[in-house]
């Protein structure tokens, strides 16, 4: 993916022609700045734009092709209101066509976002989380590892968190005033009360059909760690189709949990390159966003695991250790295991450690 995974995270010092306010509320951004701008010839691109999981079919390029353009009211439209709340978003535009049309490659270096393409007439793909980020320092933050949900199992029982079980612990959650939420969220980690962030990692059936409907019935968000090389292999695993419903719901971030489920340690660069990479990309080309959260299988990482990830990646998780603080070294952060079995005074006391 090198050569070609970003158009830029480096903000420029550029002349601003428009300025757009961005509120927490979706569908009440301030209004973007009545400029007129010069005209400008501007030829079509082939392929689309995937802005934040929001798909923009047309796109436009400079005669000269070195400049990518988009809709200006559809980007600004598309942003994340949660992860861009409170902030101005400076960009430039050119008119054309009787319409405001955004230079992309500078608004995402100006933003640190995220960007990756192929090429005309492949698409492109910008994700404000996944690029130049980081969490206000100093909160503690629990991160929970779960696996399987349901009542039967068919591997490691303790990897199998009852349905019922689940069911308490979120109500639980709730009523003792914790707020689920996504790493995305962590931007604003000073606003929120009680964050926790609930994990699911490998990406089996179950997560559809006993998770998904509790996360709906309390309208809690969750985070499904992906093998994203296994997708759709058995009746045990999910699907792309059912990955992207419970993406679509809002309640359910999707993230990489490697290729095939390999100890990375045991791999040498180029192999792990391989796990990392390559399942970000099939997960950004199925899912319409770069991931930016990556789960070692196993906990297990080495020197090389963790150069890559800084490249390619803003967090990496790890298995058991002290609960998250804001500010830790993201690419080793804990994870607080929950097993079968556990008792809600046993919930808690973990959390509260």
């Amino acid at each position: 993916m090198n050569g070609k995974k970003r158009l830029g995270w480096l903000a420029l010092a550029l002349c601003t022609l428009g300025t757009l306010a961005l509120t927490a509320l979706p569908g009440e951004p301030a209004a973007v700045p009545a400029m007129k701008l010069e005209p400008a010839a501007l030829l079509v691109r082939p392929g689309e734009l995937f802005l934040d999981g929001v798909r923009i079919p047309e796109l436009r390029t400079s005669p000269d092709g070195s400049r990518t353009y988009a809709p200006a009211a559809e980007v600004l439209a598309a942003l994340d209101p949660d992860f861009w709340a409170g902030e101005e978003l400076e960009y430039q535009a050119l008119s054309s066509e009787g319409r405001d049309w955004l230079w992309l490659e500078d608004f995402c270096r100006r933003h640190g976002i995220a960007s990756y393409t192929e090429g005309p007439p492949g698409p492109i793909w910008c994700t404000s989380a996944a690029g130049d980020w980081s969490p206000p320092e100093g909160y503690r933050a629990p991160i929970l590892m779960y696996h399987g949900v349901g009542d039967d199992t068919w591997t490691t029982p303790e990897l199998f968190v009852r349905t019922q079980e689940l069911e308490e612990q979120l109500r639980w959650l709730l009523e003792e005033g914790w707020t689920p939420v996504w790493f995305s969220n962590l931007k604003h980690a000073d606003q929120i009360p009680k964050p926790v962030l609930l994990c699911f990692d490998d990406g089996w059936s179950d997560n559809y059909t006993q998770l998904f409907p509790l996360l709906q019935k309390y309208r809690v968000k969750a985070t499904l760690l992906i093998v994203a090389g296994t997708v759709g292999w058995s009746e045990r695993v999910l699907s792309w189709e059912q990955l992207r419903e419970m993406q679509d719901s809002g309640l359910v971030e999707l993230q990489c949990h490697s290729l095939y489920h390999s100890d990375l340690d045991s791999l040498d660069r180029a192999q792990q390159e391989e796990e990392l990479c390559w399942s970000k990309l099939e997960l950004m080309r199925h899912l319409g966003r770069i991931p930016y959260v990556i789960a070692y299988p196993r906990g297990r990482e080495n020197a090389d695991t963790l150069a890559i990830c800084r490249e390619e990646y803003r967090f990496g998780l790890k298995m058991g250790g002290p609960v998250y603080v804001t500010g830790a070294d993201p690419l080793t952060i804990c994870r607080i295991g929950i097993p079968r079995g556990l008792s809600l005074e046993e919930f808690a006391a973990r959390l509260e450690a």
